[in-house]
């Protein structure tokens, strides 16, 4: 062998192969051939991609790289490179429920936006992948939990638990501006999205503060609240099956105006199933 082709050689035994389980979020064109792809991986956390020769009639990717499909990718991690090389996908659910309804199209795409703007590359987070494999399943199963109501429960399932696992849930036990008990009696509560939790309604506040809260705090219905609060000890799906989709559809808006604050930047995907932000 060649000094050059030994060097080589050497050099490839050193460059990390990672192989894992992933949920495609987003994809571009490289090249008319090529794709660069972004995968949220179990353990890896979300990774960049380029996959050449992807977009080939026969290329190596069983199944091609689309939006919200799942499979198992192997990638070799270039040191000083903020793309890895995708080397095999092998799709494991195509998910082509999703596009045969335009509400489960949005409720996905709305579901998969939300990964790349609240996590890190190369940041993992085995929950918020699991929580994000749970939620697209539930989409796009046939069975008759993916009705409207049951995609809207689902949703604020999911944007709790991102929340909840970034750090940024908020504080629903005392009010954010006191530390004080919040009055349990009161049928309207106030959200500050600056202090990141309930506090009074501010159109009752009668202090100093009245015109910073009245301009910075959103009015929430007791509703909504104890919502918010079931969310907040655990509660799982079956406990929202009989939840009118209109509470539902007020909650899963509060959260993700929340998360929008919290990220600083506009979701689009959000406003196709919440127009009320």
């Amino acid at each position: 062998m060649a000094p050059r082709m030994r060097l080589l050689t050497v050099l490839l035994l050193f460059v990390p192969t990672i192989q894992d389980h992933a949920v495609c979020v987003r994809h571009w064109d490289w090249s008319e051939t090529s794709q660069t792809v972004s995968l949220m991986t179990r353990e890896f956390g979300m990774i960049r991609c380029i996959a050449k020769g992807s977009k080939r009639e026969k290329s190596a990717f069983s199944g091609g790289l689309e939006i919200a499909t799942m499979g198992h990718m192997v990638a070799i991690v270039k040191p000083n490179s903020d793309l890895a090389i995708l080397t095999a996908w092998d799709l494991v659910e195509p998910m082509y429920l999703i596009r045969q309804s335009l509400e489960r199209f949005h409720a996905c795409m709305f579901a998969i936006d939300l990964i790349p703007r609240l996590i890190n590359d190369h940041d993992p987070h085995p929950y918020i992948y699991d929580a994000l494999i749970q939620t697209l399943n539930a989409i796009a199963s046939p069975d008759l939990g993916a009705t409207s109501q049951g995609i809207h429960a689902q949703l604020a399932w999911y944007q709790w638990q991102l929340l909840e696992q970034t750090g940024a849930r908020p504080e629903l036990m005392a009010d954010v501006y006191t530390g004080e008990e919040l009055d349990e009696d009161a049928q309207v509560f106030g959200f500050s999205p600056t202090l990141g939790g309930l506090t009074l309604d501010p159109m009752h506040i009668a202090d100093d503060r009245a015109s910073a809260a009245l301009s910075d705090t959103w009015r929430v219905r007791r509703s909504t609240v104890d919502l918010l609060r079931q969310l907040r000890s655990g509660s799982g799906m079956g406990e929202f099956a009989a939840v009118p989709e209109d509470h539902l559809v007020r909650l899963g808006g509060l959260l993700a105006s929340y998360i929008r604050f919290v990220i600083g930047t506009d979701v689009p995907s959000s406003r196709l199933l919440y127009p009320q932000i």
